[in-house]
């Protein structure tokens, strides 16, 4: 396996792809972080995840997380294993020392925790987003979760 940093240009089809495949939206490629990392194996992508960084902040946001759904359960395994650890370590190259994330998937609930030294923060939240000019609110699932997807559909 090898990592390297993403290219949101180059990386996108096969985010968008991972996406469709999970059902989760498309995130807008101006809304990806420019730091990211991607897992390939044998030049196939695996997985991928981003990092934003606070500007002027030693604060970084881990989002994004991805796999490709038809590979190998294994590799998958051993590949968001890195591509976690490789994030974390970018962000330590960036000179951060808080890593935050936010997610409702169980799977990376135990996964942070069990092995990447992760603590968890809190349990019953919610997120709120403003679309300052209104290109964004037409299709928001990417950002979504099921429950409010339903609620703005009625």
């Amino acid at each position: 396996m090898q990592d390297r940093l993403w290219d949101r240009d180059k990386d996108y089809d096969t985010l968008v792809r991972w996406w469709t495949d999970w059902e989760f939206g498309k995130v807008p490629k101006e809304c990806l972080p420019p730091d990211g990392i991607m897992i390939e194996v044998d030049g196939r992508p695996l997985c991928a995840g981003g990092l934003y960084i606070g500007q002027g902040t030693k604060f970084g946001f881990m989002e994004w997380i991805v796999t490709d759904k038809q590979a190998d359960a294994r590799k998958i395994h051993l590949a968001l294993n890195m591509c976690i650890d490789r994030i974390m370590q970018l962000a330590k190259q960036k000179g951060l020392t808080l890593v935050y994330t936010a997610t409702k998937e169980q799977a990376l609930h135990k996964r942070y925790t069990k092995y990447h030294n992760m603590v968890l923060t809190e349990s019953n939240v919610k997120t709120f987003l403003r679309d300052l000019d209104g290109s964004y609110s037409k299709d928001l699932t990417w950002i979504s979760d099921d429950e409010q997807i339903d609620s703005r559909n009625k």
